[in-house]
């Protein structure tokens, strides 16, 4: 019974796995052009104006200079990294924050991954899962992230789980 339900149940398993594999790599997928939706600024932020919003391209913790994320990122715990955000917030004089899951979807490739953000737009973005602001319905030690390689996003993340996290702002009219 076991050799049956194994030949049934492997191919199904590597069947999964296959949406991915078929995918190419975003880095190599994308052209050196300007992203086609984020109008890039030399300070480090890439506006959207369809989504009015406009994102740091480095993740928190790291700093843009010379079209590249300087620095090391930081892994919080979702608190702790809503509480960076404020923080942060503060010190600029503008409204950063941490994005909901459904602002991370916006910045989803569909026709990549690994990551599935532009890397012309985010260059040093890890492969992990990054923390939102978007609050879990399975009660308050869970949180939501997004998985940086595919772009799906998880509500069941453990909120003490240090995770880097990126920021984003409401772009002014």
């Amino acid at each position: 019974m076991l050799k049956i339900l194994t030949a049934f149940a492997l191919p199904l398993l590597l069947a999964g796995c296959e949406r991915y594999s078929s995918l190419p790599q975003c880095s190599s997928f994308l052209d050196n052009g300007q992203p086609v939706d984020l109008l890039l600024d030399a300070n480090g932020s890439a506006l959207d104006k369809a989504e009015g919003l406009r994102w740091y391209r480095c993740s928190a913790g790291q700093r843009f200079s010379n079209a590249q994320c300087v620095g090391e990122a930081i892994a919080l715990p979702r608190q702790d990294a809503l509480a960076y955000a404020a923080e942060f917030a503060a010190r600029a004089g503008q409204p950063w924050r941490l994005p909901t899951v459904g602002e991370m979807a916006t910045l989803k490739q569909n026709h990549c991954t690994n990551p599935a953000l532009d890397t012309r737009v985010f260059p040093s973005i890890q492969i992990t899962n990054y923390w939102t602001s978007s609050t879990s319905l399975n009660g308050p030690s869970m949180g939501c992230t997004v998985y940086t390689f595919n772009g799906n996003s998880i509500c069941k993340e453990v909120v003490t789980q240090k995770r880097p996290f990126l920021l984003v702002m409401d772009a002014k009219p």
